[in-house]
């Protein structure tokens, strides 16, 4: 049976506090869109198909309709789940409530057409690539891939190499060329020269004149993945075979691999020199060092005199590093210390002298706790690890949307592109008519002239290759581009869970911009409406009793004792003020021995206020660990009603729930709402 209602709000705020239970409602301005963000990095670590709506896919009926736009069970369910999973769980009805509001105020937004403005599309288009990428994945390439690097960050390897360089714009001939050289070299060393002299004689890397081609130590993500693999792969000792990257080819030699020492957290202090103020820097940073030994404070001294002006206001603070992360000297010398709070002596790197003090060590973590955090640096690598992945994608999606390829359409392109395509200049010969279907997945087709375009835009000068071999590439580019371009078009036909994350994204989206609209602008810019609000309402804004008082504070007793006399005399007086009581006591003094406050007090603003009797002109005196505090009453004042300023925050809140209620109330009278409360009723106890 159908049923119209009009629900009212129960001390409702809005519909992000389901999601949010424990935010204030008056600062989402100011952080909703990065909260909007974080819960978009939340969803990402859900494993498609994982979501709400395959388990209750038997809740699609209808059970309510806001505005015309019926809402089924699964929906309804879905959230008050979520909901439940993050706050205490809600009684149906006060959910049902808020739920509500949170519709009509989209239904308002719509009515709007926010949801139609370019700079809203642009925004959730952003939102919607960060929640596609865990559906952009083929997720046993990729947990084969993240454990492999876990398993490398265990360790730390230290490996030499000769670089033989390959340019961009490569040819075969240029490719063997290289190949031909790495081997020559290669050889050089085998045959007993040492690898050290090649690789200072020979090597592309210019690094290698001063290091002899040794890299150090580094460990997973520090090297592209071709050359990381050929490091994790060798036998200490050994030369390699040239290994190809994009830089060239490499003759690589492991000098050693260690367990991993994991990661440390250091603050430095630092006296930066040039070549001619290297003396300078050595008297400064021994200086510092004695500070140290003699008890200052580190942070104290980083920030007022290390050079290195990145960390310096933060008292030295670097952020948290491993094996092959920072210069050699830096590192050797920090992992040498061994208790948190142990400092090193001064340590000389090409930078200057240096300070260290360690903060803290960990170990590498459990694959658990990190795997997410290794998926996303696996997908975002750039190199060929990244590709692996994506290569596995395409063969997933080929065969879950049927794809056929039409070789002889494909091979048609070996006699119609020639060498003007090395010049960026080649266009589709307008005798080729380059209709046939290049291939077909379910639904769509796609055509040479597809392919065609593909290859004008993407057709720059570089040194020729073989006509076939070339246009192989990029069809291969192409055909990996347009599946997984169709494969997001089509996230939300293909998996239900995605569809309606996008919802709860596009229906928060258009939440924010309309409330920001409607209470939070309205609020902060109606400055007679505030003030008029806070007019009717400002016995509700009152001050307590308080009292207005001065407080003179020392640390000697025996000034504490004539702060308090000349605090008397004063008070009998009277014509003479606060100032006149610390004159006399801090004159000659290099810093002041006694200090004033002087304001109005409410009950705990202060302990020294707090302890003293509250009547006008009573002198109090408290101890308060090594402080003592003279409190001189001037006036207790009545209670009154807090003006405007004072009470600003606290009433542009409370004006802004009165906007958000008046405006909920209109709401109801404008849009429809229809609740088929047994269909609800049956949905939400199937899921008891």
């Amino acid at each position: 049976m159908q049923k119209s209602s009009t629900i009212k709000t129960r001390g409702d705020k809005n519909y992000f506090r389901l999601l949010l239970p424990h935010a204030n409602i008056n600062l989402f301005p100011v952080f909703l869109k990065s909260w909007i963000l974080l819960l978009a990095l939340y969803f990402t670590a859900v494993t498609p198909g994982d979501a709400a709506t395959r388990e209750n896919a038997d809740t699609d009926e209808v059970v309510m309709v806001v505005n015309n736009r019926e809402i089924t069970g699964n929906e309804f369910i879905r959230l008050w789940k979520k909901n439940n999973q993050l706050t205490e769980p809600q009684p149906i009805d006060e959910y049902l409530s808020q739920f509500i509001n949170f519709h009509l105020k989209v239904a308002h937004a719509r009515d709007q057409g926010i949801h139609l403005e370019e700079s809203f599309i642009k925004e959730l288009k952003g939102y919607r690539q960060q929640l596609a990428r865990p559906y952009m994945t083929e997720p046993v390439k990729e947990d084969k891939l993240v454990k492999e690097a876990w398993e490398r960050w265990q360790y730390d390897v230290n490996a030499s190499h000769i670089l033989v360089r390959l340019n961009p714009g490569y040819s075969p001939e240029d490719t063997l060329v290289a190949w031909e050289k790495a081997m020559d070299l290669r050889e050089r060393v085998i045959e007993g020269e040492s690898f050290e002299r090649v690789a200072r004689a020979t090597s592309d890397d210019p690094s290698a004149k001063l290091n002899s081609g040794n890299l150090g130590y580094f460990t997973v993500f520090q090297m592209v993945y071709t050359f990381e693999t050929a490091v994790y792969n060798a036998v200490p000792g050994e030369l390699s075979k040239p290994v190809r990257t994009p830089f060239g080819y490499h003759i690589i030699r492991l000098n050693d691999i260690r367990e991993s020492r994991g990661e440390i957290l250091t603050s430095h202090i630092m006296a930066g020199f040039n070549r001619y103020e290297e003396d300078e820097a050595k008297t400064a940073i021994d200086g510092l060092y004695e500070k140290l030994q003699a008890g200052f404070s580190f942070e104290m001294l980083a920030r007022e005199h290390s050079t290195d002006i990145n960390t310096a206001g933060a008292g030295g603070r670097l952020p948290w590093f491993g094996a092959g992360r920072i210069i050699p000297e830096f590192e050797t010398a920090a992992f040498a210390l061994e208790n948190p709070g142990d400092i090193s002596e001064p340590v000389r790197t090409p930078y200057g002298w240096h300070i260290i003090r360690l903060e803290d060590k960990r170990g590498i973590p459990p694959l658990e706790e990190v795997r997410d955090e290794l998926a996303e640096r696996v997908r975002n690598s750039g190199d060929r690890r990244s590709r692996l992945l994506r290569s596995a994608l395409v063969e997933k999606l080929k065969t879950e949307w049927d794809f056929s390829l039409n070789r002889q359409a494909l091979e048609a392109f070996y006699h119609i592109v020639d060498d003007r395509v090395f010049d960026g200049n080649w266009s589709l010969p307008a005798s080729y008519p380059l209709n046939q279907v290049l291939f077909r997945v379910r639904g769509s087709e796609v055509t040479q002239r597809d392919f065609a375009d593909f290859i004008t835009r993407n057709a720059y000068k570089r040194r020729p290759w073989p006509i076939d071999e070339y246009v192989y590439s990029l069809y291969e580019e192409f055909e990996a581009s347009w599946l997984i371009g169709h494969e997001e078009d089509n996230l939300e036909d293909r998996h239900p869970e995605f569809r309606l994350l996008m919802q709860e994204y596009k229906d928060g989206m258009l939440l924010f911009e309309v409330t920001d609209r409607e209470i939070w602008l309205r609020a902060l810019n109606d400055s007679a409406a505030l003030a008029a609000f806070h007019e009717e309402n400002r016995h509700d804004y009152m001050w307590d009793t308080r009292i207005s008082a001065t407080i003179f504070t020392t640390t000697e007793r025996r000034v504490a004792r004539r702060t308090e006399r000349r605090a008397r005399i004063s008070q009998w007086f009277g014509c003479l003020d606060d100032y006149w009581v610390i004159d006399r006591l801090n004159r000659g003094e290099d810093e002041p021995v006694v200090t004033l406050e002087r304001g109005v007090f409410s009950s705990g603003d202060d302990q020294a206020t707090d302890m003293v009797e509250w009547e006008a002109d009573v002198i109090g005196k408290t101890r308060e660990d090594d402080r003592y505090r003279i409190v001189l009453v001037h006036e207790v004042l009545d209670p009154e009603p807090k003006t405007l300023d004072e009470a600003r925050g606290e009433i542009l809140a409370d004006f802004q729930d009165h906007l958000e209620k008046e405006w909920i109330e209109k709401l109801h009278e404008r849009y429809n709402v229809v609740v088929y409360e047994e269909v609800l009723n049956d949905v939400v106890n199937r899921q008891n």
